[in-house]
């Protein structure tokens, strides 16, 4: 009986420990557990984002942290706030968010402060002054954009915008960005429509704006995809490819060398905001739980990469898929297995 009590004892405090470790943010061998609430899961950006994320927990940074499985909000709010609350419950030390809303998780966010937890935002920013924001410039790269499209066309000229995903905190600053420079080109936007950066959703907006609107003379389009889905849209309408800018996805890339020999002329210009971004959050947020980073309500300011004609060539994964998103992290035999053509 003496030995039977001993091992109840143990076992009560093995579990105690255990759940101390749980809810102070500890993972296995003491590391930090950390979760990331992706706001939707709807693209080729977000999947590989995941697999980023995945990539790095289980390499760089396998010594410090423990990562639960992603979370997908389905591009709904409520369901975001309720897989957050999960996550505090849960006893996490480290939150990272790709938000749906900019203002709808701040108070969510403010409990998971409260609770002792670092959160941090990517991609799409909250403007919650408990979490650290680890920024693109989105404005910038809509900006950036709209200025290349404007420098290919004259003033008075029409075009179509692509937008991402209205209300989203990344395609509305984008589109403030581009227009405000078109409109200061004196380019007017006739039309436009989201495409929640999804190829085969632009194809389709882009169809039936361009039957709409036959005489644009350009495209505006917020993202890699988005470009994709047009310049197949041109191509079943028997067009010539309109100038459009893109992003750094290797379809994109692939496509515009293609283009660039095939319709004389034709040119491109494409930003990166690679689905990498989610590891410098991470990296940002395990500084910040140790004490040696950002602290809450602190901005952390990337540059925005650029891509030209000029440096075309060395950019562009010809052995691998359109839906790499450029530059990655991760390994070569992964994309060998996952993106080969």
């Amino acid at each position: 009986m003496k030995a039977r009590n001993i091992l109840i004892a143990a076992l009560v405090l093995a579990t105690a420990i255990g759940m101390s470790a749980c809810s102070s943010g500890g993972g296995k061998s003491g590391t930090m557990k950390v979760a990331l609430a992706n706001s939707f899961a709807g693209n080729t950006w977000r999947a590989q984002m995941v697999q980023e994320f995945e990539n790095a927990c289980q390499t760089t940074y396998k010594a410090e942290v423990t990562c639960l499985p992603a979370a997908d909000g389905k591009d709904d709010l409520a369901t975001q706030v309720s897989q957050i609350t999960d996550f505090i419950t849960q006893g996490v030390k480290i939150i990272i968010i790709d938000a749906k809303d900019a203002t709808g998780l701040n108070a969510v966010i403010k409990q998971a402060r409260d609770a002792g937890i670092t959160v941090i935002d990517f991609d799409g920013i909250t403007t919650s002054p408990d979490a650290i924001h680890l920024v693109e410039d989105q404005t910038t790269v809509g900006k950036l954009g709209g200025e290349w499209l404007a420098s290919q066309l004259k003033s008075g000229d029409t075009i179509i915008s692509l937008d991402g995903i209205s209300g989203v905190p990344v395609s509305d600053q984008r589109k403030a960005g581009a227009d405000a420079a078109l409109e200061a080109a004196g380019i007017k936007i006739v039309g436009r429509g989201d495409t929640k950066w999804d190829r085969a959703t632009a194809a389709t907006v882009a169809a039936g704006l361009l039957a709409k609107y036959p005489d644009v003379k350009g495209i505006y389009s917020q993202g890699g995809d988005a470009s994709l889905g047009a310049i197949d849209a041109m191509k079943q309408l028997n067009m010539q490819i309109l100038p459009i800018p893109g992003e750094a996805s290797n379809g994109f890339l692939k496509a515009w060398q293609a283009l660039s020999k095939d319709q004389p002329g034709f040119q491109s210009w494409a930003f990166a905001s690679p689905p990498k971004l989610v590891v410098d959050a991470l990296d940002a947020g395990i500084k910040a739980a140790k004490g040696t980073g950002a602290k809450p309500g602190d901005t952390i300011n990337l540059d925005v990469p650029v891509i030209t004609a000029d440096d075309l060539a060395n950019q562009v994964h010809a052995d691998l898929n359109d839906s790499l998103w450029l530059p990655t992290l991760l390994p070569a035999d992964f994309l060998q297995k996952n993106y080969k053509n």
